[in-house]
This record gives C-alpha cells, structure tokens and sequence, in this order.
C-alpha cells in the first residue's frame, strides 16, 4: 500500500510537470498552498491534517490506556479542472495503518447543483458530515454510531438560497478487501435541510435525514460499537451484534440556532432493524444536544451549499476563543429483541482555543454514565462511571 501511495503522488507531481500548460498563481490562500490558473478552469490545493492527542481516564474501575495518540495523519489533494469537474484524493495514516478516506469525482455543470461519483460520505447527519477539522468537540457525539459514513457511492446535491437536498446510491467502504466480500451491500439515504435566515445575527437549521440499506456481504449481521467520546485506547463500551438482519432502516432529525457567536445544535437518530422472521425486530437509538459560545465574539459561518456550519476564523492575533457544553445519549438496548448492548449517558465540558486558521489547541472533559450491560460484550465491568481528561492540537494546512 506504500508503494502504491508513493507511485500516485509520483504520477500526480508529473502530470503537473507535464499537463497542458495554463498560466496563473501560486498563493496562500486562508492557511491553504493553492495553485490557480488565470481563466480559473484549474485550481488545486493540498489539505493536510495532523491531530496529535491527549487522554487520561479518572474514577475508573476498569483499567483504560492513558497517554498520547495519533488520532488522525491525513494527507488530500483538492483539484478544480476543466471549469466545471473536481476531485479529491485522501488518505489517514493514523494508528499506523494506510486508510482511504474521500477518493472521488464530481460534475459541477447543474445551477447549484453537482453529481458526485467515488467514496464519500453518504448524506446523513450533520454531525457526521460536518469535517472533523470543524467539530466543537475532539469526538462526535455517540448517535454517530449509526450514520453509513463513508461508501462507494453515486450522489447527487441541490441547493437554493434557504435550502439544501442531497441523496446517495450506496454500497460498501472502500477499506473492505475485496478478497473478503460477497455480494455488495446496498443503499440509499437522503437529506433536505431548510435554513432561513433572519436579518444578520439569527440563522435557524432544520432538517430530516433517511437511509435504507441491506447488511454488508449478505452477512445478515450489524455490529454497533463506540468508544465514550474519547477515541484512546479504542475501548468501545458500547458494543452489540444483531444477527438475522435483512434491512436497516435509519432515520434522523436535526435542528441549530444560530444567534451571533452563540450557536445551539442538535440531533436525534433512530436505527430499525427488521430480521428474519424467527427474529424479532431491533429498534436503537441515540440522540445529543450542544451549546457552543465564542467568547471572543467571532460567528460561525453557514454553507447552504452544505447544509452545514462552517470554520471559525479569528478576527484578532490572540486567536478567537470557544467555550461549549454537550450532553449525548445512546440505547444499545432492545429488551424484547434481547439485545443488551448498554446505555450511556455523557456530558462534555470543552475549551477551544483557535490561535489562527491552521492550528487549534482543544481541551475536553467528558463526564461519563455507562449502564450496567455497557461492558463491551462482556470484557468490561458495567455501570462503570468515569471522567476523561483530553487535549488535542490540530495542525491543519
């Protein structure tokens, strides 16, 4: 896989050197290396992402890995060519392991529109698309356990001046080896997001979100598993397999205020599983709510043509400064499905610092409640409650 990555960035770096010439620039553009041509049909930029990480577990009774962490190593290459095609290449090195991310093209020649084509993420869930460059917190809130992520996909996005539809034909992630799948999962999800904006400081978000899909590899089986909020030591507490399953239906709402630098959002996802018929159905689901202040005064930034929040840029040498609070919660617990992944509850206290458009310092204290079935399967103790300590510096260029 390493000499395969060398060889791409090899070809890439020579066809630079030897496409069709087009005169322009090289710049810097808001903390980005971007090379642009003068009639604007090609633009390309590189987005590379070190997220170096700290964490250490209090009042704990099972024994959890304290320490420092890679958390992500990510290398992309963003391109505009032709005027009205763009693509991406992107890949994470983190834990030590070659993984691909976004690997795809797209066609920008629709009013507002685009079609897009390769690995990406399937629309669902705004805490899930939004780039974790962007999140509040140093980890998504526990209902992301249940959007598809990223698939091999063909999609489609629309977008006016207060609304956003995307939809998605999925399979299954190009991480799987080839060598291990059978007949390819499939789905389809869709998201419409309306976001009217009221004079220059109120902005609200609502939207709806729907996928349906069959398990991977015709395995009939759905593995739901996650760490409390804080990726060290990949303890994922949380943790059920349903067999039996024939078709999972997702569904998610989510809704944001935005009010000058004050921002408030949240989501409530539900998984339907619907089995075999000597099963019974399995019915999860999780939901969380945040705060966010920018004490410094800076706003957060709306992308109709994402249906998403966009970057905090300081306005001052001294960086802008954040301060928010979340509470998340999520049932992995089916009673009459006897399905007994565990509940959890979590609070998180988190400090921002943005020094300047490329590197963040975060700080996270999460407060976690685990049920007594929240035991990893069996490997932990349950109703272990504990508090986590984190930190985390992202570089970002």
């Amino acid at each position: 896989m390493k000499k395969l990555i060398i060889i791409i960035l090899a070809v890439f770096c020579v066809s630079i050197l030897f496409a069709e010439t087009s005169n322009g620039e090289t710049a810097w553009e808001n903390g980005f290396l971007r090379w642009k041509s003068n009639d604007g049909n090609f633009q390309t930029r590189l987005d590379v992402r070190m997220y170096m990480d700290f964490a250490h577990f209090l009042n704990n009774e099972n024994d959890y890995r304290n320490g420092t962490m890679l958390r992500r190593g990510r290398f992309a290459v963003k391109t505009k060519f032709w005027e009205l095609w763009e693509a991406e290449y992107d890949m994470d090195i983190a834990d030590n392991a070659v993984e691909v991310k976004d690997m795809w093209f797209s066609y920008h020649g629709i009013n507002n529109g685009f079609i897009k084509a390769g690995h990406f993420k399937i629309p669902f869930s705004l805490n899930e698309l939004t780039s974790s460059r962007l999140l509040t917190f140093m980890e998504r809130a526990y209902p992301n356990v249940f959007p598809p992520g990223r698939r091999a996909a063909l999609g489609f996005t629309k977008w006016g001046k207060l609304w956003h539809v995307s939809t998605a034909i999925y399979g299954q992630e190009f991480a799987d080896k080839e060598s291990s799948r059978l007949d390819e999962s499939t789905g389809f999800a869709g998201r419409f997001v309306l976001a009217p904006k009221f004079g220059e400081d109120l902005l609200f978000h609502f939207g709806i979100a729907g996928a349906y899909q069959t398990p991977d590899d015709d395995s009939e089986l759905i593995e739901y598993k996650i760490e409390p909020e804080a990726k060290m030591g990949d303890t994922e507490i949380l943790s059920t397999e349903i067999t039996g399953v024939e078709t999972i239906n997702l569904s998610g709402l989510e809704g944001a205020i935005k009010f000058k630098n004050f921002c408030f959002q949240s989501e409530f996802i539900q998984s339907n599983l619907i089995r075999k018929d000597n099963y019974k159905d399995v019915s999860l689901n999780g939901f969380y709510s945040y705060l966010s202040w920018i004490i410094s005064g800076e706003e957060r930034p709306y992308n109709i043509n994402e249906g998403e929040f966009g970057q905090i840029k300081p306005q001052s040498k001294k960086g802008a400064l954040e301060l928010a609070v979340r509470y998340s919660y999520l049932d992995l617990t089916d009673e009459d499905a006897d399905i007994w992944g565990g509940m959890a509850n979590n609070v998180v206290i988190a400090l921002n610092w943005y020094a300047n458009p490329n590197l963040r310092i975060m700080m996270n204290y999460n407060i976690v409640d685990n049920s007594e079935h929240a035991d990893m399967d069996g490997s932990l103790i349950g109703n272990d409650d504990f508090n986590i300590f984190q930190m985390r510096a992202i570089v970002n260029f």
